[in-house]
């Protein structure tokens, strides 16, 4: 097995299985020595911020000295960054190595009737390399949902982190937030502390938890008898907010960082709670290592800017929740620019909502699709648009798309790519 046949061994696993429950990565890794069983974890979910919070964390208890497992999605550079162990991705080695021995074990629960699906194949993976690594802590994304999530078969995490929660995948969670979050607070053991992203904003630019969201992680909380946490975002001081990145104080902090917008405070803050707790639990770390892990981090494709002339910025937003933080970042920081937009969207996802939102703020608009089986057609986005817009361009091959885009770019302008993290990826992978 190489490299491109390992990834087609996980990828050729179902997307999902609507039935079977844990069974199948119960039994699976139970094959593989159970790994997960010998490894800390704080657990997060949400439906926005998890790559920010998860990574700024990650950052901090690496400054301090631990050997940290990240484990997120999607990935925007390559598979590997799915998995990691103090921010460096999973070896192609590794990928290799532990893929055949999955593969391994796959057939034998396989003639049980057994079929595992790509992020419980891509789950185990993560749990055998984070325990071949002796990794003292793992900071653990569930994919969707969190009760019927593959991350779940975990023991009682010492954190469960809430990010901001909204309207996604409500095919499968539930059409309203307070069904979103009944779901995701499947995570939530006895025993464990809960962290939600700031029910207030303390009077700054940016969106709280949703009250319906907040009030049932509350509930199940104090139901469980866990240790319930908020960051008070009356204790933040602004210091700096620009394309740039942002500067602030919250108590006796002083944290700068690359990432933009308002709305990562509210990613940030949730993050140095639960390194809080953190230090509480007996892990050593310091005032100064949070200020420098904070200061560390970035994030492909989260308002990254990968050139400045012409200014072009990449952002991963594909839901209404993100594509509306990407709204206000641009009329916040880009008033004075002419935006065109290059955009994908998969077929699942609420467009129509995201084009409402993004098409006021722009001069021009390109549509393409990177994924032939998932994503929608550029014409259809570009019928869509063309309903209550003019300038819309589309081709569903992403380099002619990205050339036309650019093509419309003027010295005062800026190319926002957006919709889809596999555009962002392949846009990136030009720079």
């Amino acid at each position: 097995m190489n490299y491109n046949e390992a990834i087609d061994f996980i990828m050729s696993h179902r997307k999902f299985q609507k039935t079977g429950g844990h069974e199948r990565i119960e039994k699976l890794l139970e094959l593989l020595d159970s790994p997960h069983k010998k490894l800390r974890f704080v657990h997060i979910v949400g439906t926005n911020g998890k790559g920010s919070t998860s990574t700024a964390m990650a950052c901090i208890l690496k400054r301090s000295g631990y050997r940290t497992g990240l484990f997120t999605s999607p990935y925007v550079v390559e598979f590997g960054e799915r998995i990691q162990v103090d921010g460096k991705y999973i070896p192609r080695e590794e990928i290799i190595e532990i893929c055949e021995l999955i593969k391994e074990k796959t057939e034998l629960i396989e003639n049980e009737d057994m079929h595992p699906t790509v992020f419980e194949v891509t789950t185990a993976l993560a749990m055998v390399y984070f325990a071949k690594m002796n990794c003292d802590i793992v900071f653990l994304e569930a994919g969707i949902g969190g009760k019927h999530d593959s991350t779940n078969i975990i023991p009682s995490p010492l954190a469960c982190v809430f990010t901001a929660i909204s309207l996604d995948h409500t095919e499968m969670l539930g059409d309203n937030t307070r069904k979103i979050a009944e779901e995701k607070c499947g995570i939530i053991k006895k025993g464990t502390t809960v962290i939600s992203y700031p029910f207030e904003n303390g009077g700054i630019d940016f969106t709280q938890q949703d009250k319906d969201a907040a009030e049932v992680i509350k509930a199940k909380s104090e139901e469980l008898g866990c240790l319930f946490i908020t960051p008070s975002c009356s204790l933040v001081n602004l210091n700096e907010d620009s394309i740039d990145g942002i500067k602030f104080t919250y108590g006796n902090l002083d944290i700068s960082t690359k990432m933009v917008g308002t709305f990562q405070l509210g990613n940030l803050l949730t993050a140095i709670e639960t390194v809080k707790v953190l230090r509480e639990k007996g892990y050593a770390v310091t005032d100064e290592a949070i200020e420098n892990g904070i200061s560390d981090f970035t994030i492909p494709a989260r308002t990254e800017k990968v050139n400045t002339k012409p200014l072009i910025i990449l952002d991963g937003g594909h839901n209404e929740a993100s594509v509306s933080a990407l709204r206000d970042t641009v009329r916040k920081y880009l008033q004075n620019k002419k935006v065109t937009l290059l955009l994908s969207f998969m077929k699942d996802k609420d467009y129509e909502a995201c084009l409402k939102l993004l098409l006021p703020i722009c001069e021009n608009v390109v549509f393409t699709n990177v994924d032939t089986v998932r994503g929608e057609s550029s014409k259809t986005l570009a019928e869509k648009a063309k309903v209550c817009f003019e300038n819309v361009f589309y081709d569903d091959d992403a380099h002619n798309a990205y050339e036309k885009a650019l093509s419309l770019v003027k010295d005062d302008g800026v190319l926002i790519v957006s919709g889809s993290f596999y555009l962002a990826s392949y846009v990136r992978s030009l720079f």
